[in-house]
């Protein structure tokens, strides 16, 4: 699939709604544009396209989408986003995951111009800090899925930020994000929100890891020191 079948389709698809051209890699730009100006559609996946900034903005001229996933799309930038968030105001679900050149700057316009988002997913995307999760808490409150896993910047911060402004949140997804504590998911949890994360629950409840004695070189088992037995005779 290219954008020469994209370009057929928009000649001959006049009522389409929902459509996905996932790892279509011949996809660009231009062929974007072409899906933009089908005002019927509500739902596009371009997830691992080579899709762009120039694509974005074109699908931001579409103010009927609800619904966008462009997971994997690795030229996308914060002025793509900007572009395309600024006019789809009443987007309620958006997949960025692993758009790795997305930053804070991005998710600042997305925050504050989709604010009627229910579901957000912007896992994997490495250069984002809790300042995001700060502007997401402040702008959509009506997020009921939030998906920030595999992101190392994100601190029990962005827990706390969730807790004061997604009063809506029922699903979070915190899965490989080192800097979160198992009592910031324990906090989350109490308001009713399911979480999904990493940590090791059998190990935090064998407590913290004794100091190894001079006499042992590799480290053991969580919970657990062993000692030389010392000689009585």
């Amino acid at each position: 699939v290219g954008d020469t079948t994209l370009f057929r389709i928009a000649q001959r698809c006049h009522n389409l709604a929902y459509a996905r051209f996932c790892y279509s890699e011949f996809v660009t730009d231009a062929g974007v544009e072409l899906l933009a100006n089908m005002q019927t559609l509500r739902s596009l996946d371009l997830s691992g396209c080579a899709v762009g900034d120039a694509g974005l903005a074109s699908l931001g001229n579409n103010p009927n989408f609800r619904d966008i996933s462009l997971s994997e799309c690795n030229l996308i930038t914060d002025v793509g986003i900007q572009k395309m968030t600024s006019r789809l105001l009443l987007l309620e679900t958006l997949d960025i995951s692993y758009c790795v050149n997305v930053t804070d700057y991005a998710t600042k316009f997305l925050a504050f111009s989709c604010r009627e988002l229910v579901r957000l997913n912007i896992a994997g995307c490495s250069q984002l800090t809790d300042t995001s999760v700060s502007y997401i808490s402040g702008g959509c409150h009506y997020l009921s899925h939030l998906n920030l896993s595999n992101n190392v910047n994100i601190t029990d911060k962005s827990v706390r930020f969730l807790r004061r402004g997604c009063k809506l949140l029922q699903r979070l997804n915190l899965q490989l994000c080192p800097k979160i504590t198992y009592s910031a998911i324990q906090r989350v949890e109490g308001g009713g929100c399911k979480v999904s994360h990493s940590i090791d629950i059998n190990a935090l409840k064998l407590g913290p890891m004794l100091p190894l004695s001079r006499t042992h070189k590799r480290p053991m088992s969580v919970g657990y020191s062993i000692f030389p037995i010392p000689s009585h005779g």
